[in-house]
């Protein structure tokens, strides 16, 4: 006959081989900070990897799994030379194709407190350094797909405006890469960016003036403040000094263009918010 005390344990013991013992509730990731993010990047074990499937730098999908939260993440490991890059004006300069700046446009964004990068970290994979990177949540759909169906936004001069806002951080990052399918929508219609591998050569101009409409005025205050101790401090190791100087050197050029734009064109025309 079976005591209390044994039945109570086998009942335990069918309970932790039910499926539902491995239920986790879903973390409210909505309410997680971007440090929170960083330490779960950099702390999570890696439950499972897949090839994504489409993209140049060849990246990983992770299942990451901490304390029983799980959450995704995109793993980059590239680190390559590319063919030189040649600015309009006959100016060579180097270009790399490298998980490190995948970070660097993360702290820069939060530098300038545009908050549109996905969270990046540095972390080794396989035995090779690389970046850990937040696989963006509530994505609705990405920039390649609503352009296909001819959606509109629910407010189409707040999509401008972000729109904006990111070719101008493209520029000052100098993002050969930039593409509608790594320009995801978020639910509230907000732009998140991503892919960030193909950026900070050392040329130090504007690379294609056609992708500076309008700016913020919050952006613009940002660049403006930027200065080479705040830049160093922010990017630590993943960007040299020379790709350093040229964040600031383009900064000058961009803030200069838009305030001979907005004396030429009127203030209220090129500068919102």
């Amino acid at each position: 006959m079976l005591t209390r005390r044994m039945h109570i344990k086998q009942l335990g013991a069918l309970l932790a081989a039910s499926p539902l013992s491995a239920f986790t509730p879903q973390a409210d990731f909505g309410a997680y900070s971007d440090d929170r993010k960083e330490k779960y990047l950099l702390n999570a074990k890696i439950a499972s990897v897949s090839d994504i499937g489409h993209g140049v730098t060849k990246p990983i999908k992770a299942q990451l799994d901490l304390g029983g939260v799980l959450h995704a993440a995109k793993i980059q490991v590239v680190d390559k030379e590319l063919p030189d890059f040649f600015a309009t004006d006959g100016t060579r300069a180097p270009s790399r194709d490298s998980w490190r700046f995948n970070v660097a446009a993360y702290k820069l964004d939060r530098l300038l407190g545009l908050n549109m990068v996905a969270v990046e970290v540095p972390r080794a994979f396989r035995g090779k350094p690389g970046a850990f990177s937040w696989w963006v949540d509530d994505v609705m759909l990405d920039e390649a797909e609503r352009v296909k169906k001819d959606i509109v936004p629910p407010d189409a001069a707040s999509w401008d405006h972000q729109r904006a806002v990111s070719r101008a951080f493209d520029e000052l990052i100098i993002n050969i890469d930039r593409n509608l399918s790594n320009l995801l929508i978020v639910k509230g219609w907000n732009l998140a960016l991503i892919d960030h591998t193909r950026a900070f050569n050392t040329y130090p101009g504007i690379r294609n003036k056609e992708n500076l409409t309008v700016c913020s005025r919050s952006l613009l205050e940002g660049m403006k403040a930027l200065t080479a101790t705040s830049v160093a401090k922010a990017v630590g190791p993943h960007l040299t000094l020379a790709e350093r100087t040229a964040v600031l050197g383009r900064r000058d050029r961009i803030v200069e263009f838009f305030q001979n734009r907005a004396k030429e064109k009127g203030e209220e025309n090129v500068l919102f918010g």
